[in-house]
């Protein structure tokens, strides 16, 4: 998963169209449908706008394969220093940050924001590439502080979250 819409040339407009694609993209085992649903972990998600399809992908995805990450974000839908406000507290109330980096990811102020908010917290930052075959610029504040980028596997993810 990760890449791409998994070969479709359509971008969906409805959680059913997104729902479709995962089910039909992800084949689900007998073994994974009998597991106990893993304990929750709440994860700020930080993305450019234009990814929002690729970043409800992986929510489905997470969701799908029974993770137990629970993902957070806050949308700019009000005056900047209310949002401000409510980032933080959404912050504060995850474990980690996770950044979906897009081609222009690293050029948006409020993802700028959130990541410099999510270290001020002393949250860790992994960034999680949205296209696996595309070389995107990733944050300066990640580079900063050496966060570690994975490809889009929940895996891969997970493994990451659970380092110390």
């Amino acid at each position: 998963m990760g890449s791409d819409t998994g070969g479709y040339s359509f971008t969906p407009k409805t959680t059913k169209q997104i729902k479709d694609i995962i089910s039909h993209s992800i084949p689900k085992s007998e073994s994974e449908s009998k597991t106990t649903a893993p304990t929750t972990r709440n994860v700020f998600i930080s993305f450019h706008n234009e990814d929002e399809f690729q970043v409800n992908l992986l929510r489905i995805q997470a969701k799908r394969e029974n993770t137990g990450l629970e993902f957070r974000d806050y949308s700019v839908k009000e005056p900047i220093e209310q949002w401000r406000k409510h980032v933080r507290n959404q912050i504060d109330n995850t474990s980690a940050t996770i950044v979906m980096i897009g081609k222009d990811t690293a050029k948006r102020p409020n993802v700028k924001y959130e990541i410099e908010q999510s270290y001020a917290s002393g949250k860790k930052v992994i960034g999680v590439r949205i296209h696996r075959n595309r070389n995107d610029p990733i944050p300066e504040e990640m580079k900063k502080n050496n966060a570690p980028i994975v490809s889009w596997t929940l895996k891969d993810i997970q493994a990451e979250l659970d380092k110390n």
